[in-house]
């Protein structure tokens, strides 16, 4: 069945969410198994938590970024893997994607309960995102020159295109049936973006939607993390296969944070207002991306 035959073709009706609540018991499950692995996988566990404990913090504070806005939190690992960790730029691009498995699926589950994801557009644009992603990893690889060349002004343009839509609630809680082959090809080109950089396909999509189709917030956000995950599990698994190189030693200590970063990130946004998170998120991006810029014409 296509987005066009179960979408209607204009639906103001609020939805109804589902109530939250921070804790499952899967995240004593999952806190257990982590610290197995660790303890396992790992020579020498201590040395490593006492070497990169604090990557636990840039997890948390990327996931609720990430999951918050729909744009990944490798607006935050990206940056800080290579300016403050000196990895090389594919290492912190893969780091990213790993990290993101974990903690935007994390988020997904939260967004899922909560009632508001718009999950019969799933069927056309997962398989546009598969499509882009490969294309940006496989056929036109990422390089560090590509990754540094691109990451910094994309999230610029990330966040003055927030700015943009500042004032833009939107009212649809569905989209009308033209919506299909566009919001398609929108999502193809942020698979493509996120091969490359990590992040893009879940801002692009939200962005997307609440500008040209007036969609409510939480529905483009929701939407965009699932879309997220999805991208980022592939590519994880991706990279994994063909180079092996995901630099599982660090990212261990920012999947932590980032799987229970994640799931506060929905809560987050029932309590501000979208005007709020907009600007926040803009601020960010914005100062991000600068940063970035200036570090790589340095380095």
């Amino acid at each position: 069945m296509s987005l066009t035959q179960v979408l209607p073709p204009s639906c103001t009706t609020p939805v109804t969410q589902a109530k939250g609540r921070y804790f499952s018991w899967w995240l004593v499950v999952f806190a257990a198994g982590w610290l197995a692995v660790l303890l396992v996988a790992f020579p020498h566990p201590t040395t490593l938590m006492q070497r990169h404990w604090p990557l636990i913090l840039v997890g948390v504070g990327g996931a609720i970024l990430g999951n918050a806005t729909a744009v990944g939190g490798g607006l935050v690992f990206v940056p800080v893997m290579i300016v403050i960790y000196h990895l090389p730029a594919e290492a912190a691009l893969k780091l990213a994607l790993a990290t993101q498995a974990f903690g935007m699926t994390s988020g997904a589950i939260a967004w899922l309960r909560r009632g508001v994801v718009p999950t019969e557009a799933l069927s056309a644009t997962a398989p546009a995102l598969l499509i882009g992603a490969t294309v940006g990893t496989v056929i036109v690889a990422p390089s560090s020159l590509l990754v540094k060349g691109i990451f910094g002004p994309a999230s610029i343009l990330i966040g003055l295109t927030t700015l943009l839509m500042l004032n833009r609630s939107g009212s649809r809680s569905g989209m009308p049936r033209r919506a299909t082959f566009p919001l398609v090809l929108v999502t193809l080109g942020g698979g493509l973006l996120t091969g490359w950089i990590a992040i893009g396909v879940g801002e692009v999509v939200a962005a997307f939607l609440m500008v040209v189709y007036g969609l409510r917030i939480e529905r483009c956000v929701g939407l965009g993390v699932v879309l997220l995950a999805i991208g980022s599990i592939y590519l994880t698994l991706l990279h994994q296969v063909i180079a092996h190189d995901i630099p599982w030693d660090m990212a261990i200590f920012t999947i932590l944070g980032a799987v229970f970063g994640a799931r506060s990130a929905p809560f987050l946004t029932s309590y501000l207002s979208p005007r709020t998170l907009k600007l926040g998120f803009a601020a960010i991006a914005i100062v991000d991306g600068l940063i970035f810029v200036v570090q790589s014409h340095l380095g």
